[in-house]
C-alpha cells in the first residue's frame, strides 16, 4: 500500500535528527529540508507536509540540563588497552570471574547475551586467553583507548547525556569499538586513531 507524502514525510522526519533539530530550532527553512528528503510528489505537498510536521513537533530540548554536567565531568584517557571477546558460555563466564580476581581493577566485563567482553591491560592480553582457553575466545583487539568521563551523581537523572556524546564523535567520524556506563562513569572504547582526535573534541566541549 502506498503511503501518502505526508506519512513519507514524517517517517523520515522521524529519522534524521540533523533535520528534526534544525526544524525545531528554525534554522532551516521548509523548502530546502522538502527538497532533501527526496520523497516521491510535488514539491509544494512535500513542503506542506513538513510544516505540519514543525507545527506538531514536540521537540525535548536537553541542553540545558547537560550544561550543569559540563564543567563538573572529568575526562581521563587511558592507553594500552586490549579487548577480549568470548563466546556468552558458562565455562567463558567462569574463567572470566576467576581473571578478574587477580587483575581487579585492571579489568572490566561486558556480558550480553551473544558475547562476554573483556577490557584488560594489554599487558595482560596473552595470559588471559591462556586462562580463558581458546575456545572460548572469538576474537580481540590490542592498541586501543579508554576514554573515561566521571560526572557528579545528577547525570543519572539528565536525558540525552550519551545520546550527545555520541552523536558529538559520530559527526567527526569517530568510531566506538565499546561502550558502558556505571554510577557516574561513562566510558568509551577507542581505536588508537581516534582516540586522541575523540580526548581534544570532548576536552573542548566539556572545558
Amino acid at each position: 500500500m502506498k503511503q501518502s507524502v505526508t506519512r513519507q514525510v514524517f517517517a523520515a522526519l522521524d529519522a534524521n535528527p540533523y533535520m528534526k533539530q534544525a526544524i525545531k530550532y528554525g534554522i532551516a527553512n521548509h523548502s530546502a529540508i522538502a527538497k532533501k528528503l527526496g520523497v516521491k510528489g510535488s514539491q509544494a505537498a512535500v513542503k506542506a507536509a513538513v510544516r505540519r510536521y514543525a507545527e506538531q513537533l514536540d521537540y525535548h530540548d536537553y541542553s540545558k540540563g547537560l550544561k550543569k554536567l559540563f564543567s563538573a565531568t572529568r575526562l581521563v584517557l587511558k592507553s594500552d588497552v586490549a579487548v577480549l571477546i568470548l563466546r556468552p558460555s558458562l565455562d567463558s563466564l567462569l574463567a572470566a570471574q576467576k581473571v578478574s580476581k587477580i587483575l581487579g581493577t585492571e579489568f572490566s566485563m561486558i556480558s550480553s547475551a551473544s558475547a562476554i567482553t573483556l577490557i584488560i591491560n594489554q599487558k595482560n592480553l596473552g595470559a588471559v586467553k591462556k586462562a580463558i582457553g581458546a575456545k572460548n575466545v572469538i576474537g580481540s583487539a590490542k592498541n586501543q583507548y579508554i576514554l573515561l568521563l566521571t560526572s557528579p551523581e545528577g547525570i543519572e537523572s539528565t536525558p540525552g547525556w550519551v545520546a550527545f556524546l555520541t552523536e558529538l564523535l559520530a559527526r567527526d567520524g569517530i568510531n566506538i569499538r565499546e561502550y558502558y556506563s556505571c554510577y557516574t562513569d561513562t566510558v568509551f572504547v577507542l581505536d588508537k586513531k581516534d582516540a586522541l582526535k575523540a580526548y581534544e573534541l570532548l576536552d573542548s566541549v566539556l572545558g
